[in-house]
This record gives C-alpha cells, structure tokens and sequence, in this order.
C-alpha cells in the first residue's frame, strides 16, 4: 500500500478522489500469449463489446507482469476511471 501511495504521489494522483461516475457497463480485461502475431507485433489489442484481450508473444511480457498488469487495468475499469462505450452514436 505505501508503495502504492508513493506511485500516486510521483504521477501527482495521490489527492484524486475515487472516482464518482454512474455504473459502466461490465467489461473484462485478459491477457492471452499467442505463439506469433502479424507483421512481427509483439503486442496485440482485440476488443468485442464487454471483453478487451491483449495478445502478447510467448517471451515478450513475463506472466507476472502481465497478470499485474490486467489486475491494475481491471481496477481501473471497476472505479469507473475508464469506460467503454459499444453503442453506435445516437441520433439527436
């Protein structure tokens, strides 16, 4: 947790408030390790409606930090400090 708080302090978010936004819809983050990707990539998004994946190459991400990596975006995602919208626009 301190070292949680000195991160904030250094990227000058330790005074936000937690986030105070009407419920997003659900979403999940995955990390997914892929034996190759196009055009020599090493990192890949793929994004449906609910569900964000990155395709990361065997070797390229450690599993550790690519799990702390999804669990901070999640976070992110369930304080509603970041939303997705599916919906086309609306008329009007």
């Amino acid at each position: 947790m301190a070292d949680d708080d000195a991160a904030a302090r250094q990227f000058g978010n330790a005074d936000r408030p937690e986030a105070v936004s009407p419920p997003t819809p659900h979403m999940q983050i995955d990390i997914h390790y892929v034996d190759s990707l196009p055009v020599g990539r090493a990192v890949m998004p793929v994004e449906t409606e609910g569900h964000f994946a990155w395709l990361v190459v065997h070797g390229h991400i450690s599993h550790q930090a690519g799990q702390e990596m999804v669990a901070e975006l999640n976070h992110i995602v369930r304080s509603g400090l970041w939303c997705q919208n599916w919906r086309p626009p609306q008329p009007g």
